[in-house]
């Protein structure tokens, strides 16, 4: 995406005509795409996204009135994008609708990448009220089978902005100058471990798991509102929730790189982008030629359903050599519930010592407010 989406329908002055060169009515749309990397704001800073997490690869964008929301003002699906910059489109409307006296207050539903969203169908067709009920499933981004890479297709991504009035001189329409905060539909954990080289233990059969009951089965597309005043919309009920949910297993200690000095990835008082430079320098070949091994391992890097749920699990592994192998496991626990809402982005940080005690440093990015009004953009 390098962008972030802002939606203004713009009083530009270009039309299309028709057959007979009249020219027809337009809503204009623009889509603003700063070069800048996109940034979350957290409590204690912001994190950059990769340029895969922020790219936008598909937009379709519905209107409808506001208060008569089976009439839909205009549709459009845009592909093949590229955001370097600003990007304007126009959305035609209907005659009836540019002939009103007084036009109606209209609501704006952005969706990109839906061609992640697999089993999720979104087009032209789709109403106001299907949108609102419309759920990124299971199969659809997997929590079952966690989503380990960015696909191809990016990033499930939605906003939305409603009663928003429309004004403008014939034939171009514009709406009140807001802005559609465009969201990640998803939130990211990293499990970084690493082992003390002065007497690595004889750790096997490594796994992660996330308990039972933790992430949703369905997240809807879009929130209740605007973010990140809603920050969370997921089905709730009986038989709701996964079962426990198995993100690593059969890691040994041979997978996990040495450090010397593994208190120094522990979290101090960094910002949070300081935080992720810091794992990401351990992370990272320092010379780029492959002569010394980086000394953190990143075991996991996950994009997972968002949840309203304090997001709980444990690591497990198997301790020494035949015959005296000896289960070993350790628990991890966000901060509270809400935690991991859409858009967040949590780090696991781990060590071995010699005596194959498992230390953990959890660290959860979090909690995003408003900020100044110049700031609109969310993500990691």
């Amino acid at each position: 995406m390098g962008c972030t989406l802002m939606l203004l329908l713009l009083s530009a002055c270009s039309s299309s005509t028709d057959d007979d060169g009249i020219e027809k009515p337009m809503l204009k749309i623009y889509l603003f795409a700063p070069e800048s990397p996109i940034v979350t704001r957290a409590f204690n800073g912001y994190v950059d996204a990769s340029e895969a997490e922020k790219a936008i690869h598909t937009i379709d964008v519905w209107v409808f009135q506001h208060e008569a929301p089976n009439d839909k003002v205009s549709y459009i699906h845009l592909d093949d994008l590229s955001f370097t910059g600003q990007r304007e489109i126009s959305m035609e409307i209907s005659d009836d609708f540019a002939n009103m006296p007084k036009k109606p207050n209209v609501d704006i539903y952005v969706v990109a990448n839906k061609e992640s969203m697999t089993g999720t169908e979104l087009n032209e067709n789709t109403t106001l009220a299907q949108l609102k009920e419309k759920c990124i499933g299971s199969s659809a981004f997997g929590t079952t089978s966690p989503v380990s890479t960015v696909l191809a297709t990016g990033l499930p991504m939605s906003g939305l902005l409603e009663n928003q009035v429309i004004t403008g001189i014939p034939p171009v329409y514009t709406a009140k100058a807001n802005y559609v905060k465009l969201v990640r539909a998803v939130s990211k954990v990293r499990f970084i471990l690493c082992k003390s080289t002065a007497d690595p233990p004889a750790v096997s059969d490594l796994s992660i798991q996330l308990n039972a009951n933790m992430l949703p089965k369905e997240e809807y597309v879009f929130l209740e509102g605007t973010y990140p005043e809603n920050k969370c919309h997921v089905k709730t009920g009986v038989n709701a929730y996964e079962a426990a949910v198995t993100l690593v297993s059969g890691l040994d200690i041979n997978g996990i790189n040495g450090c010397d000095n593994p208190l120094y990835y522990d979290y101090g008082s960094q910002t949070g982008q300081g935080y992720e430079n810091l794992i990401n320098s351990g992370l990272v070949d320092p010379d780029g030629e492959g002569e010394q091994l980086p000394p953190l391992s990143q075991v996991g890097l996950f994009y997972l359903h968002e949840s309203d749920k304090q997001l709980e699990g444990k690591i497990e592994y198997k301790l020494g050599t035949a015959p005296n192998i000896v289960d070993r496991s350790v628990t991890f626990s966000m901060g509270a519930a809400g935690d991991f809402t859409r858009n967040h982005t949590w780090i696991v940080y781990g060590y071995f010592l010699g005596s194959g005690e498992l230390k953990l440093n959890v660290v959860d990015i979090k909690d995003w407010t408003t900020g100044s009004e110049d700031l609109k953009v969310y993500n990691w």
